[in-house]
């Protein structure tokens, strides 16, 4: 035997634990000349698979050498056995592996992407192959839609694209009919003419008849015919040759990372519906979360405002059934920096119960869950309430007031009353009261809007509430020191006053504690949706076993594999993050507007968003990426 590029000595493999092992493969010897057809055939069971994958450097051998062009493999890093496959062997198999949703053209350069060529290099090396093997007019049809044959041809552009040295053909006429059969033949024939090496497993008589040497293999164990086989002049190098040398190691990685965007794109466009799933996943917890983020701001931002408001110019006093207040109101109203004097008081629902009808009616209950509050026209006005009819309110300060009610158009809604009028009343403690206007709005005291507004001259006020003082902007805490010694000179410290300046620094507890529930829930939702997509990438990792087990077969490394799905889960999160950050934004846009608030929105909050689905796109990836540069390509590749 002369110029052997495949040696293998005493080279033996077993499957299963050492008491129960199944020898697959018996202390093999085997030598494989360059440029020699060899066609490996035995029954079914015999080791023949096994003998290929370990040709193939697809497996390791447990015993034994094994020399490739003179190297020998067991000395080898996996990543320089990776590197030693992709530059030797050429695959074709029973099925043809071909990658059904990508173009033919794509397919065909699979192996010379491994390789690093760069991207004009390849164009031209493809449409040689494709045109090599008369698959031109399919270079832009997707692999599903060509035929048995022609998926097979494009299995042999495949791998003849390369230019490997060693072609191993895994039965590749065992799908194909005659016709077809012959055509694949005569191709390997052609192939070897030109000095590639071809080993081939079969059982069909016409494929081992075109080889020089057949070998065969029962129960593990080697024998066949040898005959004089003297290496062929290699013809001239067809364009699909590699250029002399390799690209610098760096360069590699690039154009590897490039190749794998892009074979991660083309996967994801290739199952729109699997795609478009995970991508809802992502959208879920991403646009929970902006939308937190924006609500919470904007939430925090009102209470702020209307905090900071009333800081500037309102002062409480508290009053007791034993002062004047008309005669306090006065002196308040005495000092400087004073605007005006409310008198309010809230009743608790039990002291003063609602209802449309007298309590002795079995329907004199309402569903009006609001507040009865003792007022005064002052009141309202400082209060900036608008009623129908906008007149009304000096009807609560008339010395017929105690008559009458006003009601805020929410518990009017639940009262049942909807406008004012004659006949229209509300018992409220057993007492009935007219109805004299709707309060519709009131921007300084929304709770107006909720109650049933009754003059302070009813029986119900004991004096027990408190006047509200508004002050020109920055008076509150020079009043809030006036005012007890003006009202009570002899015993300032008997006058309880407040100033809601005191309740600024709770604004801040409040809207952190609303943003740290919001995001709470929102972080539990994007680790469900990270957990969902997880599962759905393993899946998706279990149903690309071929494809993986093709992509190892060529070469591609196992960081190739992990960096290929880890850039599928980034992009899926990506544009999870992405699409959920318009939609949180959109979604706080419309919330605000219900709610007549003023949208605050952070560009830190769409970077969270996008952030946050880019990491956990990243997260959901690592165990399917881990799952898939795992996979045994030698089981993967036979189904």
């Amino acid at each position: 035997m002369n110029d052997p590029i495949l040696q293998l000595v005493g080279v033996a493999r077993a499957y299963g634990k050492a008491n129960s092992a199944s020898v697959a493969l018996c202390r093999a010897d085997l030598e494989i000349s360059r440029g020699e057809f060899v066609a490996i055939v035995g029954p079914s069971g015999s080791g023949k698979s096994t003998l290929l994958n370990i040709i193939g450097l697809l497996d390791r051998p447990d015993a034994g050498t094994y020399n490739v062009d003179g190297v020998a493999t067991h000395r080898l890093k996996e990543a320089e056995r990776d590197r030693l496959r992709a530059e030797t062997f050429g695959f074709v198999f029973q099925s043809s592996n071909v990658i059904l949703e990508e173009s033919a053209a794509r397919n065909a350069a699979f192996g010379i992407r491994v390789q690093g060529l760069r991207r004009s290099r390849r164009e031209v090396i493809v449409a040689a192959v494709l045109n090599q093997f008369g698959l031109t007019h399919t270079a832009e049809r997707t692999a599903k839609n060509l035929s048995g044959g022609e998926r097979q041809r494009l299995a042999l552009a495949r791998a003849v694209a390369t230019s490997p040295k060693v072609l191993l053909a895994d039965e590749p006429t065992g799908n194909l009919d005659s016709a077809n059969s012959s055509l694949v033949i005569e191709y390997l024939q052609k192939l070897n003419q030109r000095g590639t090496t071809i080993v081939v497993i079969t059982h069909d008589p016409d494929v081992a008849a075109a080889a020089n040497r057949q070998i065969l293999i029962t129960d593990g164990e080697l024998t066949g015919s040898t005959t004089e086989f003297e290496s062929p002049r290699p013809q001239k190098p067809e364009q699909s040759s590699k250029p002399a040398g390799r690209p610098k190691q760096a360069l590699l990685a690039w154009r590897g990372l490039l190749d794998d965007i892009s074979d991660a794109l083309s996967s994801l466009s290739s199952k729109p519906l699997r795609s478009l799933m995970l991508i809802m996943a992502f959208v879920l917890g991403t646009g929970g979360l902006v939308t937190a983020v924006g609500i919470s701001q904007s939430a925090a931002v009102q209470v702020s405002d209307r905090l900071t408001q009333a800081a500037l110019d309102e002062v409480i006093v508290t009053t007791t059934p034993s002062m004047d207040a008309d005669a306090a109101k006065s002196a308040i109203l005495s000092l400087d920096g004073v605007r005006g004097v409310g008198y309010r008081q809230s009743l608790p629902a039990a002291e003063a119960p609602v209802s449309l009808l007298p309590p002795s009616s079995f329907q004199s209950q309402s569903g009006f869950e609001g507040t009865v509050v003792v007022a005064d026209e002052a009141l309202l006005s400082l209060s900036e309430a608008k009623l129908a009819p906008a007149h009304m309110s000096y009807a609560l300060d008339a010395s017929d007031g105690r008559a009458n009610a006003i009601v805020g158009e929410k518990a009017g809604q639940a009262l049942g009353i909807s406008v004012p009028g004659p006949g229209k009343r509300v018992w409220v403690n057993g007492t009935p009261l007219n109805v004299i206007a709707i309060l519709t709005e009131a921007n300084r005291d929304s709770a107006l809007v909720n109650s049933v507004i009754i003059s302070r001259h009813s029986e119900l006020s004991d004096g027990t509430g408190s006047l509200v003082v508004r002050t020109q902007p920055g008076y509150p805490a020079p009043l809030s020191e006036s005012i007890p010694k003006i009202l009570a000179p002899g015993n300032p410290a008997s006058i309880k006053v407040n100033t809601v300046a005191d309740l600024r620094a709770l604004r801040f507890g409040v809207a952190n504690d609303l943003g740290t529930f919001i995001g709470i829930i929102s972080w539990v939702l994007l680790a469900l949706a990270s957990l969902s997509a997880a599962t759905s990438m393993y899946l998706s990792v279990q149903a690309r076993s071929a494809e993986i087990a093709l992509r190892r077969a060529l070469g591609s490394s196992r960081h190739s594999i992990r960096q290929l799905f880890t850039i599928e889960g980034t992009l899926v999160g990506l544009a999870g993050g992405v699409t959920g950050s318009a939609i949180g934004i959109f979604a706080v846009l419309i919330i605000c507007s219900i709610q007549g608030w003023s949208p605050v929105l952070a560009l830190n909050s769409v970077g969270v968003g996008i952030s946050a689905g880019g990491i956990t796109g990243i997260v959901s990836s690592i165990y399917p990426a881990f799952a898939a540069a795992r996979a045994d390509p030698a089981q993967a590749i036979r189904g």
